[in-house]
């Protein structure tokens, strides 16, 4: 946990890895503990487990404490034919697979789940690799999108079987950027006024493979944990009573920002819309008014990189520096990208002027 000041007042930045498998989870290796210990090393303060079909990590963390760094255990479900892959947390149960994208996602809204769009779009480079997308856009009551996937980005960049072990040996190479339709398709759903938020995610299964005493271990969890994070900012520290639904109200809520680690760690990063006459404040998520008069997006980085302001789905702004103050003179949403080079770097959630 990081604990800021922002006019006075504390905010206090968590660092998280979002869908890890563990070995519950039929298409994946490794131990709870294992991975937990992976992302205690990573310097996490939370992750969640989102295992295919299965709520058994759930069970088992539900037995232990883990001093020092905050698990939430869901499951990943799909249709039928495979498609349509869902994040779903605050739940005791798993839906089955004959249900359609479009009753899944109704059900957890009703039962007060929570639901998160997994890797929505695919552009695999191989036929030898089946892709699963997301089609059922007209399933509205999703809590977010899942716009940065590790694993889905790397399997696109393989040219099998040319270059699989080049990508085994150094995976961080395919990692450029979030697809322009995943964020055009976000941005939709904004201006629509659903308030839909973005998060990153690792994708970690560590499947290992055996071959009589010698073992490989495919992408091991630590190394994705260490790439692509979702960070929340929150008004208050979180509470150890109550920390599972503190963390996905502000996933959902889009309390938070995405980054890919490996391109540098956020230290000293800061974006919201603020005014100068009363000098609140509005975070990624949050709400100003336009009322309050004289107001500004300010963003700041600890480095020059080339910073992109995106207002009502549209770039507005775009600028190489480390400090922006942006005048924002009408209602509507507001979110940023930060690039390295070609490479995406960090990218926020909206905050919303009305």
């Amino acid at each position: 946990m990081k604990k800021d000041s922002i006019f006075g007042k504390e905010i206090y930045q968590y660092a998280g890895a979002l869908h890890i498998h563990t070995g519950y989870s039929f298409d994946a290796s490794g131990k709870v503990d294992d991975i937990i210990e992976s992302a205690k090393q990573c310097k996490l303060d939370f992750i969640t487990i989102n295992d295919h079909f299965s709520l058994d990590a759930k069970k088992e963390i539900s037995k232990k404490q883990y001093n020092g760094i905050y698990i939430l255990a869901g499951y990943e479900t799909n249709d039928a034919q495979k498609n349509n892959h869902y994040l779903i947390f605050n739940t005791n149960r798993v839906l089955p697979t004959s249900l359609s994208a479009q009753e899944y996602v109704k059900i957890v809204a009703g039962d007060n789940g929570y639901g998160f769009i997994a890797h929505p779009i695919e552009k695999r480079r191989t036929k030898k690799i089946r892709a699963y997308e997301w089609d059922a856009w007209d399933a509205i009551e999703f809590d977010g999108i899942e716009i940065w996937n590790f694993l889905s980005e790397w399997t696109d960049s393989l040219i099998l079987p040319f270059n699989f072990i080049f990508k085994i040996l150094f995976p961080n190479s395919a990692i450029k950027r979030p697809y322009k339709e995943i964020l055009k398709k976000w941005d939709e759903f904004n201006l629509k006024g659903f308030k839909k938020s973005a998060i990153g995610s690792s994708d970690a299964h560590g499947k290992t493979y055996k071959l009589g005493p010698l073992s490989i271990t495919f992408l091991p969890h630590k190394k994705l944990l260490k790439a692509i994070q979702t960070h929340i900012w929150l008004r208050q520290e979180l509470n150890n009573n109550n920390y599972y639904i503190q963390i996905l109200k502000a996933l959902k809520n889009g309390n938070s920002f995405i980054v890919n680690v490996n391109r540098g760690y956020p230290n000293n990063f800061y974006c919201y819309i603020y005014s100068e006459n009363t000098k609140n404040f509005a975070l990624p998520g949050e709400e100003i008014s336009l009322s309050e008069k004289k107001l500004y997006l300010s963003v700041q980085l600890p480095r020059d990189c080339l910073i992109k302001i995106i207002f009502n789905g549209k770039v507005v702004h775009s600028e190489l520096t480390t400090e922006i103050s942006f005048p924002i003179t009408k209602p509507g949403f507001c979110r940023i990208e930060v690039y390295k080079g070609h490479y995406g770097w960090i990218y926020s959630n909206p905050m919303y002027v009305n």
